[in-house]
């Protein structure tokens, strides 16, 4: 089905809201006095809206998910002017997400999709530039550099609107001790609103960085955010990054994350999905330099009527690379979930090593799982593997730890547990991987 088809299907749901938040979004943009570089991404994205509109599930990208919901909005432009959330608020929302026994991490705060100098904490670094897209000295040269906005509809019209955004560089060969902790609070003043989360990531040749950036909403409030993270490792380099989203199960969330490698260098990247009613993650990976290493995890646990939609591309476009991408998810009630990975390996890419697996756990019968593992391969001299399982808890071991005097609501956590673990395992931030456990054992 064509764009032009799917923009005139859904047309009349859309058109109304969206107009009044670019033009809202227009005018908080005019006072950011913004680079040409910037200004012309912003209207390179404008005319890209302009001609995808919402994707349907008449698309195959989106045949299991539809974002109807979010088409139909209604949603306005948060700007700076409204009030944010209240102190305690506030802080009870950080409480849950920041790691504050890590010593010399800085931490960038956004409430409501604004910054937040009060609930940041910038630790000056040698070999480190932290600045905001508002503040001056801000590098605009790899903004948008690989966003998905010429090709995605959400991600046009997320960087149509951008608003403010975080650029991490890190300088030659330094390599930063510290995780950098980027939090997004959404509290209930971000009603009926949306945001525009970004992140860029830049590691220069030898670098080496950990990135954790942290979605948390007030439970029952209504919003949509559209984050995107671009993150380029120069030669050698190394990045560590992970998105933990534990949004309102009211709201909405599509991401997108594209990172890039050059040669030798190694980026792990993971995707947690707690919260939201409707969760899209766009994650690319292209591994543009010989030797260059990828791993993209992810573990989604739902309940209620929850729906996240993991879909990733791994692509090897340099020969003597490898990929590694695990995939897990935990549903209950009527929960859904939608894995869509593919591994495309170029013919120039010989000697590619790759591995792909998605396994999902129904903790009832009403949840479901749609998987589609897909591999693309033009070289002939590879190792490429993919897979898909789809299952219930195991009687016989729910049985064995009976038997033991496990109670049985103990011992199906036990079995839960021990299926996340693997994913939560390759947590390399010993803080972070504690407050996941304690994460995932919340959602039992």
């Amino acid at each position: 089905m064509s764009n032009e088809v799917a923009k005139a299907a859904q047309s009349e749901s859309v058109v109304n809201w969206v107009a009044g938040v670019l033009a809202d979004a227009a005018k908080s943009q005019s006072t950011l006095n913004l680079s040409p570089r910037v200004a012309g991404l912003i209207s390179g994205a404008l005319r890209v809206w302009g001609g995808l509109y919402f994707p349907t599930p008449k698309l195959e990208a989106w045949k299991y998910t539809n974002p109807d919901v979010i088409a139909k909005g209604p949603f306005a432009w948060r700007s700076d002017s409204l009030p944010v959330g209240h102190d305690t608020e506030i802080g009870e929302l950080l409480n849950r997400v920041l790691l504050a026994d890590v010593a010399d991490s800085s931490v960038v705060t956004f409430v409501d999709g604004v910054f937040s100098a009060k609930h940041s904490r910038i630790v000056e670094q040698q070999g480190l530039s932290l600045k905001l897209l508002s503040q001056s000295g801000f590098d605009d040269s790899f903004v948008g550099e690989l966003g998905q906005h010429s090709q995605d509809a959400f991600s046009a019209l997320a960087t149509a609107l951008i608003s403010d955004c975080v650029a991490i560089k890190v300088s030659r060969d330094v390599q930063l001790k510290s995780p950098i902790q980027i939090a997004h609070i959404s509290t209930r003043s971000l009603a009926d609103n949306v945001i525009t989360p970004r992140t860029c990531i830049l590691a220069e040749c030898g670098a080496k960085v950990s990135v954790i950036e942290s979605h948390i909403g007030s439970e029952g409030v209504r919003y949509l955010s559209l984050p995107m993270t671009e993150l380029k490792a120069e030669q050698g380099a190394f990045v560590d990054y992970y998105k933990v989203q534990d949004e309102s199960i009211s709201a909405y969330h599509v991401a997108g994350l594209t990172a890039l490698q050059e040669r030798d260098a190694q980026v792990r990247a993971h995707i947690f999905s707690f919260g939201g009613a409707l969760v899209r993650n766009n994650a690319q990976t292209l591994l543009s330099g010989a030797g260059s290493q990828s791993t993209l995890n992810g573990l989604s646990v739902l309940r209620g009527e929850q729906h996240v939609d993991n879909a990733t591309l791994i692509h090897h476009i340099e020969p003597h690379s490898e990929s590694r991408e695990h995939f897990k998810g935990i549903y209950a009630g009527s929960s859904r979930g939608v894995f869509s990975g593919t591994i495309t390996v170029e013919k120039i890419a010989q000697k590619t090593n790759a591995f792909q697996s998605n396994q999902a756990l129904l903790l009832s019968t009403d949840a479901s799982i749609e998987s589609r593992p897909q591999l693309k391969i033009w070289a002939d001299d590879v190792k490429c593997t993919h897979g898909a399982t789809v299952g219930q808890l195991d009687e016989n071991a729910l049985f064995y730890l009976r038997s033991r005097g496990v109670g049985l609501k103990d011992a199906r956590a036990f079995l839960v547990r021990a299926f996340a673990g693997e994913v939560l395992s390759s947590v390399l931030v010993p803080q972070l991987k504690e407050r996941l456990n304690t994460l995932v054992g919340e959602r039992l």
